[in-house]
């Protein structure tokens, strides 16, 4: 192979090679049509042949099968005859009605037998069924003679008279004429059984011959052809691949010749011309790509600033509406409820003071009245203390991070909301790991974000469940909470909403209470995630690190 001379605007050139080898085109496909066309006749006729001849062998097959099971009925008739003058003699020795049972059976047996054996033969096209039947009627008769003699001669033995010797042997000799009769079909089955296997063999000799005659013409046939395809097809194919492989791997200015009058010609010009295109587009697409990279480059850098902004500027924007209006709400908080529940409170102190100076209370009704105080006045200061801690909250008030542990905040949690459990039928699993180290952290908001967590939980289960709280530290110095319930669940279309400001299923909630839950523990550098299934029940997972990055508190503020 060499390269061949530029043979761009050999316009005429081209268009006579193409003529030239389309003339070739047509010698070489009537070769490739007539060794296709004499191959696949001799695929059919050996084929049919040989499917003629393997048909034969089966149906000899089938029929040396049948013979077997003739062969298997007659000689169950000659054992049946045996052991019925065998039953016949241990009647007349023993009395014993057992053998003089067996023998009627074995007599209705035979009977049976050859009825059923004559059905088969006279269905048959063999040419030895008509002398088979014949014997095995004459077998019927023996059998008729046997039956109508062995009754009388079980009632005289079983009644002890003289026993009847000629009884004894002509039922003996038709016995025997029995086993007599079977040997002679028997014969008749084996010359058919030799004459089966015979045919059988001249077939296969037949196949086998066949087969070998056609293997060596195969043998000679794929050589001459395996010559014939690798000078002319395959190895000018290959040299073209070779060409291709230089080709793919950059090489343009490789070229092929050929002095073939075949497609193969066509084919070599064809890929000189896809070669010499190919050179002129790569040049075209080099200088292209560098214009290109060049402008995408510059303008990649300017959208990248554009979005970085932009994402900032979204994000502060973002952040100030959520302050602002966080800021508002508490500001109305702070002055239409702290108000009246200063006067509650003023006012239960009050009460409390004129029902211990009632004297016309008895003393049981005046401590159970104090109780009930105490429990409000306590409610009310619990509450005020959550209005206090929201405002700070809505007021980025910094966290007091303290060393603490925090299973016993959960557990303490656990028990301020115990008796609320109870009352909703709600049973409390704590699980709570001896591993989890002690760490920095504000116990007050984190005590907040729990309860927030166990009461939503709580009236989720409106019938009863069970709330399961989990701590475990994990990887990176880290502690996971996992607060999961059994409730109804969250729908999927709202879960992505839940830690949004205002967003609430209850129509009487502000929808607050989880967005301070996911300030509380982003603001201790942690992490809150929520996965839930309707009719299931919902878990919140808390991740909160051991080891707070410096100035993250500050960030807070």
């Amino acid at each position: 192979m060499s390269p061949c001379p530029d043979i761009r605007g050999e316009k005429g050139k081209r268009s006579m090679v193409t003529m030239s080898s389309g003339k070739t085109k047509k010698s070489l496909r009537t070769f490739m049509l007539a060794f296709s066309l004499v191959s696949f006749s001799g695929v059919i006729s050996v084929g049919g042949y040989s499917i003629y001849m393997v048909h034969r062998i089966v149906k000899e097959t089938s029929s040396l099968k049948e013979v077997s099971k003739s062969i298997f009925t007659v000689d169950n008739m000659h054992n049946k005859s045996y052991n019925l003058v065998l039953a016949i003699h241990h009647f007349i020795i023993n009395r014993d009605n057992k053998y003089s049972r067996r023998a009627i059976n074995l007599l209705n047996d035979m009977e049976s037998d050859t009825i059923n054996y004559i059905k088969h033969e006279e269905s048959s096209s063999d040419a030895g069924s008509i002398e088979e039947v014949r014997l095995v009627r004459l077998i019927q008769d023996n059998l008729g003679e046997i039956k109508r003699n062995v009754i009388p001669l079980f009632d005289d033995v079983s009644r002890n008279k003289t026993r009847d010797v000629r009884k004894i042997i002509a039922l003996e000799k038709y016995a025997y004429n029995i086993e007599k009769l079977t040997n002679e079909i028997n014969k008749i089955h084996l010359v058919g059984i030799s004459d089966g296997v015979e045919m059988s063999h001249r077939l296969l000799s037949s196949i086998f011959t066949l087969f070998f005659v056609l293997s060596i013409s195969g043998i000679f046939s794929i050589y001459i052809f395996y010559r014939l395809h690798g000078r002319y097809i395959i190895k000018p194919i290959d040299d073209l691949a070779d060409a291709t492989r230089k080709l793919s791997t950059g090489d343009l200015s490789i070229r092929v010749s050929s002095n073939d009058k075949t497609e193969i010609g066509t084919l070599y010009n064809s890929f000189n011309i896809m070669a010499e295109r190919l050179q002129d587009y790569e040049k075209k697409l080099i200088d292209f790509s560098r214009s290109l990279e060049q402008k995408v480059n510059e303008r990649t850098h300017e959208l990248k600033y554009a979005y970085d902004t932009l994402k900032k500027t979204q994000e502060k924007l973002l952040r100030l509406e959520k302050i602002a209006a966080l800021g508002q709400i508490s500001a109305s908080v702070n002055h239409e409820i702290k108000t009246p529940l200063n006067s509650l409170y003023m006012n239960l102190q009050l009460l409390k003071k004129q029902v211990n100076q009632f004297d016309g209370v008895s003393l049981d009704r005046r401590k159970y009245t104090n109780e009930i105080i105490d429990i409000m006045d306590k409610e009310t200061l619990r509450i005020s203390g959550i209005l206090d801690e929201f405002v700070r909250y809505a007021r980025l008030a910094p966290l007091n991070m303290e060393e603490n542990d925090l299973n016993k905040i959960v557990s303490e949690t656990a028990d301020m909301i115990s008796q609320r459990a109870e009352q909703s039928d709600v049973r409390l699993q704590l699980n709570l790991s001896d591993t989890v180290p002690l760490f920095s952290f504000d116990d007050k908001k984190i005590t907040q974000c729990l309860i927030n967590l166990f009461i939503n939980a709580i009236n989720s289960m409106g019938n009863g469940g069970i709330l399961a709280v989990e701590t475990e530290p994990v990887e990176n110095s880290m502690i996971r909470l996992i607060i999961s319930d059994t409730g109804t669940g969250i729908k999927e279309d709202i879960i992505d909403k839940i830690f949004q400001p205002f967003f609430s299923k209850n129509k009487d909630g502000l929808g607050l209470g989880l967005p301070i839950v996911q300030g509380i523990v982003e603001g201790h550098g942690g992490k809150i995630s929520c996965r839930s299934k309707v009719g299931e029940g919902t878990t919140f997972e808390i991740l909160l690190p051991t080891d707070m990055p410096p100035g993250k508190e500050e960030d807070q503020q």
